[in-house]
């Protein structure tokens, strides 16, 4: 039962710089802006690309995708004819990227300002979602702490809707809203009529009106500003603190030198088996934006045993389409090459049984071809539980994509407790390849394959048994939270 992801879900894109200088900003010679004709155009590449090469548009039992294919492109290049930006242009292609509520298809940008603007401070909303405070300025006006009330008479979910949720936030997901609150706040050049004059706060028990002063803000302090709400990440490998044996496990798109350090991970565990499963063993899985579900398998096998964790992969239905291309055609082959060369055999043989199936539909000009995996229920009663000690799973919110499927076979092993936040979710289209857009200032990751009968439903996450009790999750807040979770004394 193998589940292969070699990108990642939306989120695991990160912005670079790819290009040099500053992008085209001049209009043309009949008054049109040269950021409309950009903008369409890549618009219009995204548009093909789903509609050429995602199962989505040709998805018989999800009309919704083809639907928005059409209405959401329409109302997308209505806004790109009024592109006059960089981020009109930006904004254009995130709303109907969006719109499709799947974080599979993901816009990563080659370009970004230098400069942005703010107003001094930045706010974030608390983990429960109740509360919307200061966490960075440099404004005696607006000190840290202060809460959020309102800005031009307009509360923040108000203004969050307005200016964020189109672009960024999937409703499907609510508990991730709260990532894209900080944005409310930093604009891009071009913006400046977004800019809001008064806020109000609540500061030291008394309500505050306050008048926003506009500054730059650059783009390096407004990435390490958004990068301290995160989560740490932890190191791939095995570490102690305080007695407790944490697996870090901040990704599974690992290859090449990263695929050895992951197998050396795996032996370790395998080779200590005996005594972890005595112990108090967390797998830390914050950050882990997916990669390779084969991995996940392995590390669970290597605690567990074959025989418990084939029991549940085994009875998991991995009936797929694949969506039938010969852009499609060509990604597979390069991902036989990579999983070969890592020495993934099981994974390269089902690919290599995709590519046969797929190229056989080509030649019969279908647009999707099936790979039917039903999965077969268990017979007879599970082996002994073979843990003794203590198992604990700690996801974040950035779980997505293969680390979803690596929750799917830790929830169900016996002595896993789930704690942490509660998971990304992801849609039921899957395994992700990329295209630059022809403007060179973007590129744009796409699924291949839906899954049928999926143990998640679409969009469905996964919420821990024991959630996180708030404030970051800091390596030495999660050791210490766990210690008093497993009853071990802290070490001073």
């Amino acid at each position: 039962m193998l589940v292969l992801r070699q990108i990642g879900c939306a989120f695991a894109f990160v912005l670079g710089v790819g290009l040099t200088g500053s992008p085209p900003a001049a209009a043309q010679d009949d008054g049109a802006s040269i950021w409309a004709e950009l903008a369409l155009g890549d618009l219009e590449a995204i548009r093909d690309l789903l509609a050429e090469n995602h199962p989505g548009p040709v998805d018989l039992e999800n009309s919704r995708y083809g639907e928005w294919l059409r209405d959401g492109f329409a109302e997308a290049s209505q806004r790109a004819g009024r592109a006059d930006s960089m981020a009109d242009y930006e904004r254009t292609l995130r709303f109907f990227v969006n719109g499709f509520r799947d974080g599979h298809i993901a816009l990563g940008l080659n370009y970004q300002p230098r400069i942005y603007s703010w107003p001094r401070f930045l706010v974030r909303r608390s983990v429960d979602g109740n509360a919307d405070s200061v966490f960075y300025s440099n404004t005696d006006a607006v000190p840290v702490g202060a809460k959020l009330q309102s800005c031009d008479g307009q509360a923040v979910d108000a203004l969050l809707g307005e200016r964020v949720d189109p672009y960024f936030f999937n409703a499907d997901i609510p508990h991730t809203r709260r990532w894209y609150v900080p944005r409310l706040f930093t604009l891009d050049p071009g913006d400046e009529e977004l800019q809001l004059a008064q806020c109000t706060f609540l500061i030291d028990g008394e309500t505050r009106a306050v008048d926003l002063e506009w500054a730059r803000l650059s783009a390096r302090t407004r990435s390490e500003q958004f990068a301290s709400l995160r989560s740490d990440r932890p190191e791939l490998g095995i570490a102690e603190r305080d007695g407790i044996v944490f697996v870090g496990l901040p990704s599974f798109v690992q290859t090449g030198s990263r695929a050895r350090t992951m197998q050396a991970v795996i032996d370790e565990i395998g080779e200590r088996r005996d005594e972890l499963r005595s112990r108090a063993v967390v797998f830390d899985v914050r950050g882990n934006g997916g990669g390779n579900s084969a991995w996940g398998v392995a590390v669970a096998q290597a605690l567990y045993g074959e025989e418990w964790v084939s029991r549940i992969t085994e009875s998991f239905d991995a009936t797929v389409d694949w969506r039938v291309s010969a852009a499609n055609m060509a990604h597979l082959d390069g991902i036989f090459e990579t999983v070969s060369r890592d020495g993934l055999a099981d994974a390269a043989e089902y690919v290599d049984g995709v590519r046969t199936a797929m190229a056989a539909a080509l030649e019969r000009d279908e647009a999707l071809v099936r790979t039917s995996d039903p999965g077969t229920e268990p017979s007879g009663p599970p082996p002994a539980n073979p843990i003794s000690g203590r198992v604990y799973f700690l996801t974040d919110s950035r779980c997505g994509s293969a680390c979803l499927d690596f929750a799917d076979v830790m929830r169900r092993l016996p002595g896993v407790t789930h704690i942490g936040l509660p998971t990304y979710a992801d849609a039921i289209y899957i395994d992700n390849t990329v295209a630059l857009l022809p403007s060179g200032l973007a590129r744009f990751s796409y699924s291949l394959k839906v899954y049928r009968n999926r143990v998640r439903g679409n969009n469905e996450f996964y919420t821990p048994e024991i959630p996180w009790p708030g404030g970051p999750m800091t390596d030495e807040a999660v050791t210490a939270w766990i210690g008093e979770l497993a009853g071990h004394t802290r070490s001073e």
